[in-house]
C-alpha cells in the first residue's frame, strides 16, 4: 500500500517513541524528533508507510548511538509470551480444529507491537480471549486452507518479539501439511524479530530461519535484496504477519496471506475494516483474481 499525508504525522510520533526508548536525555530526544521532521520533505508518499518510517529509526540510532534500543523490551516480551506457551499450545490442541485455532491465536499475538503501543497498554489475555471467540473481519481462511493443501513451500514473514511465540505454535500446525521457512530481520528495527529472538524462543529448532536482508519495517519490495525477492517468488504460499508486512508485501504478485490487527485508521481503511479489527486477507482474492 502507498503512504498518505497522515503517515507523516505518524512518523514524527514514531520518532518520539523511539527517542524515549533509546535515551533518557531530553535534548537528544528532541534532536531525534527534529531531525526526523527535517527529513519529511524527502519522503515519497508513493512508497509504503513502513518503508518511509525508517527515517525515524535511522535518526534515533544515529543521534543516540544505540543500535538496538528495544533489545531489553524484546527479551521481556519473549519471556512473557514463553511463560504462556504451554497453555497456548494446549488451547490450540484441545480445539475442534487446531490449525484454524492457531491462525486465530497468531492474530492475537499481533497485539504485541511496541512501534504503535506502549508495553504497559498491551493486554495479552484480552487479545487471546477475543481472538479465540471472534471470526476474522475479513476471513479468507478457506482460501488459505485450500492453498495449504497444494503447498510444498511456505514462507512465513515474522513480525514482533513476543508475537513470535504465537507464530511458533501456528508454524508447528502448518508444518503438519508443508515445509515452513520463517523470516526474521537481518538487524534490529523497533521490536521486530531477529535471529536472536528466534533462538531465544526455540523457533530455530522448529523450522528453517532466514533473514530478509536488512533492518526493515516489513519487507519493502524496493529495498530487500534480489536474493530475498527470489526466495519470495519461489514460495508456494507466503504468510505475512502484522502491519509492516501488510504495508510492504500486499502488492507482491504471489499467493500471499496477511494476518494482522488494524492499528491505524489508514491501514484499517485500506484493509476494509474498522480500527482494532483483525483479518486474514488473501491478496489474490482481494484483487479479484478468482481461484487461488
Amino acid at each position: 500500500m502507498e503512504a498518505t499525508i497522515d503517515c507523516l504525522e505518524c512518523i514524527v510520533r514514531q520518532a518520539l517513541r523511539a527517542a524515549r526508548q533509546a535515551t533518557d536525555d531530553p535534548a537528544t530526544q528532541r534532536a531525534i524528533v527534529e531531525a526526523t521532521a527535517q527529513r519529511l520533505p524527502e519522503l515519497d508518499l508513493d512508497a509504503a508507510p513502513a518503508a518511509i518510517s525508517l527515517v525515524a529509526y535511522e535518526e534515533a540510532k544515529r543521534l543516540s548511538g544505540i543500535d538496538d534500543p528495544y533489545r531489553a523490551s524484546k527479551r521481556q516480551q519473549n519471556t512473557m509470551a514463553m511463560a504462556m506457551e504451554d497453555d497456548l499450545r494446549a488451547l490450540v490442541r484441545s480445539s475442534d480444529d487446531p490449525l484454524v485455532a492457531a491462525l486465530h491465536l497468531s492474530a492475537a499475538g499481533n497485539v504485541i507491537d511496541l512501534g504503535t503501543t506502549a508495553a504497559e497498554d498491551i493486554d495479552m489475555q484480552a487479545a487471546i480471549d477475543r481472538a479465540m471467540h471472534e471470526r476474522f473481519t475479513v476471513d479468507h481462511t478457506a482460501a488459505f486452507l485450500a492453498s495449504l493443501a497444494r503447498c510444498d513451500d511456505l514462507l512465513y514473514l515474522l513480525d514482533n518479539a513476543g508475537e513470535i511465540v504465537f507464530d511458533k505454535i501456528l508454524i508447528e500446525e502448518v508444518q503438519k501439511h508443508t515445509r515452513v521457512t520463517a523470516v526474521v530481520k537481518a538487524g534490529p528495527i523497533i521490536n521486530d524479530v531477529t535471529r536472536e529472538d528466534a533462538d531465544q524462543v526455540g523457533l530455530s529448532g522448529v523450522c528453517e530461519v532466514i533473514d530478509n536482508g536488512g533492518s526493515f519495517v516489513g519487507s519493502p519490495l524496493n529495498l530487500v535484496p534480489e536474493r530475498f525477492l527470489n526466495r519470495m517468488r519461489a514460495a508456494d504460499v507466503i504468510i505475512g504477519k502484522g502491519q509492516g508486512n501488510y504495508e510492504t508485501v500486499d502488492a507482491f504478485p504471489g499467493n500471499v496471506f496477511l494476518i494482522l490487527k488494524a492499528k491505524c485508521v489508514i491501514v484499517a481503511r485500506h484493509m476494509g475494516v474498522e480500527l482494532g479489527q483483525v483479518a486474514l486477507i488473501s491478496t489474490k482474492l482481494r484483487a479479484g483474481k478468482g481461484r487461488l
